[in-house]
């Protein structure tokens, strides 16, 4: 995991003129077929092994760990690109700089980043999808 500094945090937000760079948070699912729509290469759909299930979410500035079995300890985590390479998590960034990124009403309401976004590309229905609505 990461050793980020605050500094190295500002640093990176200075060069995004405010924006910090992410890359990809590609996450498996063990209980879904993946649609392979999401733009991922034939080889990397699987990329964790046929055990951990295929890619089939991706994650926008997460701070939230996938609850997946077996997982990796950053999975699900979004991680910031300073100089093309991967370089810190938004949560390490978000404890270092929270107010700064979340914003002072935000910071002071939830002390962490509230949200994030995802793509699902399943082939099929969501099984837990349907529970409630039996």
């Amino acid at each position: 995991m990461s050793t980020a500094t605050a500094a190295q945090v500002r640093s990176a937000l200075d060069a995004g003129k405010g924006l910090l760079r992410l890359a990809p948070t590609w996450v498996p699912r063990s209980f879904l077929m993946p649609g392979k729509r999401i733009k991922l290469h034939p080889d990397d759909i699987y990329a964790y092994g046929a055990h951990r299930g295929g890619i089939d979410e991706r994650w926008f500035a997460s701070t939230t760990p996938a609850a997946n079995d077996n997982r990796t300890p950053d999975e699900g985590l979004s991680w910031t690109v300073v100089d093309d390479k991967k370089a810190f998590t938004l949560v390490d960034a978000v404890g270092l700089e929270g107010e700064r990124l979340v914003g002072k009403t935000m910071w002071a309401a939830y002390k962490r980043w509230p949200v994030y976004s995802k793509y699902f590309d399943n082939m099929g229905a969501d099984p837990a999808s349907h529970a409630s609505k039996r």
